[in-house]
C-alpha cells in the first residue's frame, strides 16, 4: 500500500528540490563527520547515541568558532553527515590529534557510567570524535584513513 503525502511534505520536499538546483558549478559542499571505534562492538542504538553526541557537540564548538560557516552548512536542509570508523583506539587518537593540529571544530566523545560488558564497565572510555562542519578538502588527509560505516 503506497502513502499519500501531506501537502506541507510535498511542499518541504518542493523547496528542498529547488534549493538543490541552486547549486553552483563551484559549489564547495561543507560535512560534519563522526569517526567511531569499530572495536568496541557498540550495539546500534548504543553506536547511535554516540554518533549524535559527536555531531551535536561539534557543531556546537563550530557555532562559536566558525559562525559563518555553520549557517552556510545547514542552508534550508540538514546538512551533510558522514559516519567512518576506525579500528581501534589508537587510530581515533591519531585523528583527534590531527583534528586539535588543524584548529578545526571537533568534540571527542568519551563515555561515562554505562556497563555494557565487555568493553563498557562504568570507566570513562573514548568512544567516537565529531568533526565539522568543514570543507572536505580541510580534512581529507586525515579522513582518507577511515572507512565509511556500513
Amino acid at each position: 500500500m503506497e502513502y499519500l503525502l501531506d501537502e506541507d511534505l510535498v511542499t518541504t520536499l518542493n523547496e528542498r528540490k529547488r534549493t538543490m538546483a541552486e547549486f553552483s558549478a563551484d559549489y564547495r559542499p561543507l560535512n560534519m563527520y563522526v569517526i567511531y571505534r569499530a572495536d568496541l562492538h557498540m550495539s546500534a542504538s548504543k553506536l547511535a547515541a554516540q554518533c549524535g553526541h559527536a555531531f551535536v557537540n561539534a557543531y556546537e564548538k563550530a557555532v562559536q568558532e566558525r559562525p559563518g560557516i555553520t549557517s552556510t552548512y545547514k542552508g534550508t536542509g540538514e546538512g551533510t553527515k558522514i559516519v567512518m570508523y576506525a579500528k581501534s583506539l589508537g587510530s581515533l587518537v591519531r585523528a583527534y590529534r590531527d583534528m586539535q593540529a588543524s584548529g578545526l571544530p571537533h568534540h571527542l566523545v568519551i563515555d561515562r557510567g554505562h556497563r555494557m560488558l565487555p568493553h563498557f564497565t562504568g570507566e570513562p572510555i573514548i568512544t567516537a570524535l565529531g568533526v565539522g562542519p568543514v570543507y572536505r578538502n580541510e580534512v581529507e588527509t586525515t579522513m582518507k584513513r577511515y572507512r565509511l560505516a556500513t
